[in-house]
């Protein structure tokens, strides 16, 4: 019989397409995490109310409408308006940028250094593990509140295209000895690890080994730590706004639009605290809640 007759040609002709395999990944992550894709959308929306807020906001950010301070929520003001008449939904949609923007990019620079660090500490042991986890010792017994105080108070402000460099970096500092003290644990099974010590004997440098051996094996520990920094460093980003070292006037944050509600306030007009609190609340809890379903996803004794 011909190829032309056969009928499995008409069978393999109707079938349907191959998923891709990041969309199986994706399928497989939400059946296995549901509250895990919940939190990724949360963050999605987030991050598109951020990025197109110019687009999405229905009035300006910065304007005062002095006629119309502290209004309730209506249909012109669906989060109503703050002591100045500022509408709150626009600078709540406005104040996603300085947070995201902060927590985002100050949590991948803390983990890549502090993986670096940590994977260094356990790679060559001795004298340079020990004064690297002596200074993770000295910066850990610092309070996160009080080391990000203390850096922005000595460095004051320096601002780049709009991004205050030093608060970026009072923000940072605290969580690489949190990553370092993390990524030496989980690097020190992996320096054991027959395949370094081939590498090692192949003639590897330290740097290629470090690098192209060991960090990669550690990848699953580092997007956990990632997403759990990410949750701290926005709510480490909106306590430093609220203490009026963080992002300043007139630049809408959620933690600098908590600062100027008084009491007062709070008790005749709660939605001006209401709406940036719960924006707060809603994104560090997407980012912990995403770190954990990654977490049990990524752990092959949890997997399960």
């Amino acid at each position: 019989m011909s190829s032309s007759h056969n009928p499995m040609n008409y069978t393999n002709a109707f079938r349907a397409p191959r998923r891709h395999p990041y969309l199986r990944a994706a399928w497989r992550f939400t059946r296995a995490q549901p509250l895990g894709a919940l939190a990724l959308i949360l963050i999605v929306v987030m991050l598109v109310a951020g990025s197109f807020a110019p687009q999405l906001a229905p009035h300006d950010p910065l304007l005062a409408q002095y006629d119309a301070v502290l209004a309730p929520p209506s249909t012109d003001h669906l989060m109503g308006t703050d002591n100045y008449g500022r509408d709150v939904f626009s600078r709540v949609l406005y104040g996603a940028r300085p947070a995201l923007l902060l927590g985002i990019t100050t949590a991948l620079l803390g983990a890549v250094f502090g993986a670096v660090l940590g994977t260094a500490s356990a790679y060559f042991g001795g004298r340079v593990d020990a004064v690297i986890q002596r200074a993770n010792d000295v910066l850990l017994s610092i309070p996160l509140i009080v080391c990000a105080l203390v850096v922005v108070a000595v460095l004051g402000r320096r601002e780049v295209a709009g991004v205050d460099v030093n608060l970026m970096l009072a923000i940072t500092l605290p969580y690489i000895p949190v990553m370092a003290r993390v990524m030496r644990s989980a690097a020190l099974p992996v320096r054991l690890s027959p395949f370094i010590d081939a590498a090692r004997a192949q003639g590897f440098s330290h740097v290629r080994i470090i690098f192209h051996h060991m960090l990669p094996n550690l990848i699953s520990p580092w997007l956990v730590m990632v997403s759990a920094f990410t949750a701290q460093t926005i709510l480490l980003e909106a306590s430093l706004s609220f203490l009026g070292v963080g992002v300043h006037e007139p630049t809408p944050a959620w933690g600098l639009m908590l600062s100027s509600v008084s009491v007062e306030t709070f008790t005749t007009a709660p939605w001006v605290v209401l709406f940036p609190g719960l924006a707060i609340s809603l994104t560090v809890f997407a980012f912990s809640l995403l770190g954990d379903a990654l977490r049990d996803a990524l752990d092959p004794r949890t997997r399960h």
